[in-house]
């Protein structure tokens, strides 16, 4: 067994402190974690835009995880302290001033002589910048792992990468979990599966698609969709195994939505098309950039699926939020007790007993 760290210790940045708060309840669940606290580094910004983090707690020897997601401005409003943090604040919380903080407070803990720091990123920044598609470009994921390593981190745990080459990337221990069990559940627990139908929209998609038509037991489609110009949006040219799925209700499933521009136009084309209006969209990362919710609302569809790795900004009756807190409480507990992570997922139905999911 290897070496064991204590005390067990839970932080979290300024736009993570609604997850860091859900994590901290779940882990309490746990005898040796009844009443641990959360927390809350010291950030001041000074009038040159520096950062100062102060950590108000000794950590020496302890087995600190961070949690900081890859949140911006809009995410971060509905992610802070309030007690903590003024709305002017929240607003000036963008994707690069909360990865400065991320690495800056590393930084501080490793100054402090934390015994390991664990930096837990539900969505990986840069996450999408996993390759050099294009000359003289950087491959940002990479050089995110190396911040973080550079900093103090010894390891990272996140969610749902959108590569898994990204784990080459990170220079330390790095831990993927996958919160599609946890949607995939969901769907089960709350709808008559029998009736839906599972449809990737692309060749990209068939991926994810599979891990719910075999979870759920429903038949998939598949889009053939092409680009005939370089200037044209790509054409849903047919539905392979479309009579599989045409009297049931179709959803689509995906790792992240950004602006919804590319779902909206696919969701149209199957309507007007093919006849096949789609029930449910769901994904597990909630960028949602602009009003994406709404953009895919009204296409007539009836629900959005997400999880909680990034906090919606968008609150709507017709968005319903399936929580990972447990699932990482779970990995945070295994890490510090030096068990199986992948363990987690073989006992999966504890995940779902006392779910803190919320609309």
């Amino acid at each position: 067994m290897g070496d064991l760290y204590e005390p067990l210790m839970l932080f979290a940045g300024r736009a993570s402190y609604y997850l860091g708060t859900k994590i901290c309840r779940e882990l309490g669940q746990f005898p040796q974690l009844k009443g641990l606290p959360l927390c809350e580094p010291h950030v001041i910004r000074f009038a040159n835009e520096n950062l100062k983090v102060k950590i108000g707690e000794s950590v020496r020897g302890a087995d600190v995880f961070l949690v900081q997601t890859a949140a911006n401005a809009i995410h971060a409003a509905a992610g802070v302290n309030p007690e903590n943090v003024s709305p002017q604040e929240a607003a000036r919380l963008t994707l690069s001033e909360n990865l400065l903080e991320l690495l800056i407070t590393v930084d501080a803990l490793r100054g402090a002589s934390a015994g390991r720091i664990t930096v837990v990123a539900p969505y990986f920044p840069y996450v999408r910048s996993d390759k050099k598609d294009e000359p003289r470009v950087s491959i940002t994921a990479r050089l995110m792992g190396q911040l973080m390593r550079e900093a103090g981190a010894d390891r990272v745990l996140t969610v749902n990468l959108h590569a898994m080459q990204i784990m080459g990337f990170v220079p330390m221990a790095c831990d993927q979990l996958d919160a599609n069990p946890l949607i995939a559940e969901y769907f089960r627990r709350n709808y008559d599966v029998s009736k839906i139908g599972v449809l990737a929209t692309d060749a990209g998609g068939v991926k994810i698609g599979t891990v719910y038509a075999e979870r759920l037991n429903v038949p998939l489609a598949v889009c053939d969709k092409r680009r005939w110009t370089d200037n044209e949006d790509p054409e849903i040219r047919a539905v392979i195994g479309i009579e599989e799925i045409r009297d049931r209700e179709i959803a689509i499933f995906d790792d992240e939505i950004l602006t919804g521009g590319t779902m909206t136009r696919a969701i149209s084309a199957l309507k007007e098309g093919f006849g096949l209006p789609v029930s449910y969209v769901s994904c597990v990362h909630p960028v949602f950039a602009g009003n994406a919710v709404d953009r895919i609302l009204e296409t007539g569809v009836r629900r959005i699926v997400t999880t909680d790795t990034l906090p919606a900004p968008q609150a709507n009756d017709r968005l319903h939020v399936v929580s990972v807190a447990r699932l990482l409480a779970a990995a945070i507990h295994n890490i510090h007790t030096n068990m199986s992570v992948t363990q987690i997922f073989r006992e999966q139905d504890s995940l779902f007993e006392t779910e803190d999911d919320h609309s």
